[in-house]
């Protein structure tokens, strides 16, 4: 599967809903001059999903050939692709945090 066709796929099945790629935007993180990430977040337009209208994801394919896409839904805080990114950072931090306290 090619890279949007992956990242729609995975989006209908953790969402059952339908997506429809709208636009690719550039995305820039820093802190304290840092750059946190860089890189094209997907914008997906949902039909079918009880909350959100839009769906940011983003995603590569690992050494193996498996794809590790990231999801966040458009439900505030996050309404665009930069607070989705912060979003996706913030769960990522959180979870290692708690995987170091045992998981909870």
């Amino acid at each position: 599967m090619d890279y949007l066709t992956e990242i729609r796929s995975t989006i209908c099945r953790l969402y059952r809903c339908q997506a429809s790629h709208s636009r690719t935007e550039s995305v820039r993180q820093e802190v304290n001059g840092r750059v946190l990430w860089a890189g094209n977040v997907e914008v997906f337009a949902l039909l079918g999903h009880d909350e959100a209208l839009r769906c940011y994801a983003w995603g590569h394919a690992s050494a193996k050939g498996v794809w590790e896409v990231t999801t966040v839904l458009a439900i505030p805080p996050v309404v665009s692709a930069a607070t989705a990114v912060i979003a996706a950072f913030a769960a990522s931090v959180k979870a290692r945090e708690q995987e170091g306290n045992g998981g909870g």
